[in-house]
């Protein structure tokens, strides 16, 4: 098993979150993928192994997060399930991991990776729900207003919800922008309440006031 992961994780534990943690495991293993000129495909192989194993066997999600299963158990389902799926370099951190009872951060840690490949390559996450499906030219005039107002390259991940009636929410971060027609006619039924409520109250202070 290589040494090439091993971090002090006690220094990340106290005072820090689960997502922080992911993230000092997550440099460490863009530092030795970059020095082996691995960085874009080490960062393929894990959202691989979140969609493709993770995301498809809770079970196999369930025993990896459970302190209850022991480590040695662990590495037999380490070797199982990705022993001849990805490569030697990400079969030795998923090792580490398990050495250091971390496995239950491997989501964080794919999202972290991601994260910092992104910043490598000036690239933006965007999350876009729409009422139908974006047509090819929606989607270039969307990502150009992006890139414009930004000066990165947005990568859209884009998702149908028919509850929006029309319009879109596009997602930027923890900015949102929201042009559907489910928020308007909320925002207008939100103030005929309000208004109605105001017409009632003001009805019942005219008749309780002395006359």
């Amino acid at each position: 098993m290589s040494e090439a992961f091993e971090t002090d994780s006690r220094a990340g534990e106290e005072g820090s979150s689960e997502r922080r943690l992911a993230t000092i495991y997550a440099e460490a293993l863009l530092d030795v993928a970059d020095q082996r000129s691995q960085a874009d495909e080490i960062g393929e192989e894990l959202e691989s192994v979140v969609r493709e194993v993770l995301a498809q066997s809770q079970e196999a999600e369930r025993a990896f997060a459970s302190p209850v299963v022991r480590r040695a158990a662990k590495e037999k389902l380490i070797d199982q399930a990705f022993g001849k799926k990805v490569s030697g370099l990400l079969f030795n951190f998923l090792h580490v991991l398990n050495s250091k009872d971390r496995m239950p951060l491997l989501r964080h840690v794919g999202a972290a990776y991601r994260d910092l490949l992104d910043q490598r390559h000036k690239r933006l996450r965007v999350r876009v729900r729409s009422a139908v499906p974006l047509d090819e030219s929606h989607t270039e005039t969307l990502k150009q207003e992006i890139a414009k107002a930004t000066g990165l390259e947005p990568v859209i991940a884009a998702r149908v919800d028919p509850e929006l009636l029309g319009g879109m929410i596009v997602q930027i971060g923890d900015q949102v922008f929201d042009s559907s027609v489910r928020t308007r006619i909320d925002a207008i039924r939100n103030q005929l309440l309000a208004r109605s409520s105001y017409e009632i109250q003001t009805g019942r202070d005219r008749f309780s006031s002395p006359a």
